[in-house]
């Protein structure tokens, strides 16, 4: 083997790596898709770094699926499928190597094509970026270089008549092309199936239905932490009742503010409805103090230093400490370090009467609207059940903008 073949294979061996790598990434987006999607997620996504670069919103645009599925499920098995044939190219596994080469090429192009149109929607018709999907670009340009350099035999004729032996000869290419959307599909089934999520386009015409029905609820939009507050006459206005020691209300939080991003007409208001007789008139029964102590704290986090939103995050990130802490005053001090605010002033406000009586004020909202439990959510006043998952705010946003 002289040394340009060996340097060829040896990038060949590069690009099946890249091609697993980008097939790994896949497969978070995909899960994170449905977490997001379906409001079963334990926090943000690890690469939402800011307002700009966020999975989350990302994830709740329109864009992140193509004929109802995740773009990035087809990722997977376009990739799985894309490596399968480099390596029965690096290793001249069957009997036409060469044509098996060009395969490996077209089917790395199609990846790539596949890369750009996705890169190009991006950047002009979507205000958020995904760090994770801008590494999966990248991998594929190594992928398309290694079908490239490998391709023998390279031209257009023969890329024609490898294209129409498809159906002739190469019937057993043709076959491994459609295990991508046959896979896709049955892997979408398989796990809307088993999470019970199998007829939500159904349900999300049903909530909407009801939705419609429901009594419209005066709520204060100057109260509770707003979010895209600017937006000027917004589709819609979403309020959400929630409890910090929720569980449900940590799994519906980033699908929520991920589907206000990703929506710039439409306006989120967060309003602590804790579940906690201490501040809540609505509770019967007492309580211990802790949850209306987080729900203050939050407030008081806007008021001390604009950080209401990142110690709303902050507290569902961390519920699990913080339900095991037990302990007010421990949650304090970890909220007041994670976002440097000053301990003795965030105290203070905590204890001020003014802060006690907003959260009491949005809890009687809340339970003057006569909600059942958290999360709550309210579209322009009306009770939304179901609304922290996307396919309903979706089916909800859709018909009232058109």
């Amino acid at each position: 083997m002289n040394t340009s073949s060996k340097n060829k294979k040896n990038f060949l061996l590069l690009a099946i790596i890249a091609t697993l790598a980008a097939v790994g990434i896949h497969i978070y987006l995909t899960l994170h898709f449905y977490e997001v999607k379906f409001g079963l997620g334990e926090g943000g996504s690890i690469c939402n770094i800011n307002a700009l670069f966020n999975c989350d919103a990302v994830t709740a645009s329109q864009f992140s699926s193509f004929l109802g599925l995740p773009i990035a499920l087809w990722g997977v098995f376009t990739n799985l499928i894309l490596a399968y044939f480099m390596f029965i190219t690096h290793k001249n596994l069957t009997q036409d190597s060469e044509k098996t080469s060009r395969y490996t090429f077209l089917i790395a192009s199609i990846t790539l094509l596949a890369s750009l149109v996705m890169g190009l929607i991006s950047l002009t018709a979507m205000k958020n970026l995904c760090l994770f999907c801008i590494a999966t670009y990248g991998l594929s340009i190594i992928s398309f270089i290694g079908g490239l350099t490998s391709a023998k035999d390279l031209s257009f004729n023969q890329l024609k008549n490898d294209i129409l032996d498809l159906f002739i000869t190469e019937r057993w290419v043709l076959g491994l092309l459609l295990i991508i959307p046959v896979f896709s599909f049955g892997s979408n089934l398989i796990y809307l199936d088993t999470h019970g999520l199998g007829e939500v386009e159904k349900i999300a015409a049903e909530k909407f239905a009801n939705w419609q029905a429901a009594p419209v609820e005066k709520f204060d939009v100057n109260t509770g932490l707003s979010f895209q507050s600017e937006a000027i006459n917004p589709v819609m206005t979403i309020v959400e009742f929630a409890d910090f020691r929720c569980p449900h209300c940590k799994h519906a939080a980033p699908s929520l503010h991920a589907f206000a991003k990703s929506h710039s007409d439409v306006r989120f208001i967060f309003k602590p409805y804790p579940l906690d007789g201490t501040c809540n008139d609505g509770i019967h029964g007492g309580g211990d103090g802790i949850s209306c102590g987080l729900a203050f704290a939050v407030i008081c986090a806007e008021k001390v230093n604009k950080s209401g939103w990142a110690a709303h995050d902050y507290l569902f990130e961390t519920q699990n400490q913080i339900i095991q802490a037990q302990s007010l005053d421990k949650n304090i001090d970890s909220l007041s370090t994670a976002l440097s605010i000053d301990r003795d002033d965030l105290k203070k406000c905590i204890d001020s009467e003014e802060i006690k009586n907003q959260v009491k004020s949005m809890a009687k909202e809340g339970s003057d609207a006569k909600i059942h439990g958290t999360p709550s959510v309210f579209v322009n006043g009306k009770i939304l059940s179901g609304g922290q998952m996307l396919p309903i705010l979706e089916a909800t946003y859709r018909n009232i903008k058109y």
